[in-house]
């Protein structure tokens, strides 16, 4: 799998997840109670990204490491899937958790 087909796909993923927000914020009555979920989903999301973008900057770091370009994109597209699902669980389970 090329990597312009993984960006392809992530993009895609992260269009149905943006749109699942959209649904949740604008079914939800109350406007303070969505945007709750909204922040703190966000906030769950971007700490994976930062946390798996540093595990690579790690692995670059380290002396006896030897990482090609290509994977080095590979690994940060993989840590920007995982922030992508994890803002898609949280939503969900923040939007059922706090009925």
């Amino acid at each position: 799998m090329s990597i312009g087909l993984t960006i392809i796909l992530l993009t895609y993923l992260l269009l149905l997840v943006m749109s699942y927000q959209m649904i949740i914020f604008i079914n939800e009555k109350d406007e303070k109670r969505s945007s709750l979920i909204i922040n703190k989903s966000y906030q769950y999301a971007y700490s994976i990204l930062l946390f798996g973008i540093l595990v690579v900057y790690a692995l670059v770091v380290l002396p006896h490491i030897h990482l090609e370009s290509q994977t080095i994109g590979y690994l940060v597209l993989l840590s920007k899937f995982f922030s992508v699902v994890t803002l898609a669980g949280s939503i969900y389970l923040l939007s059922k958790k706090l009925k």
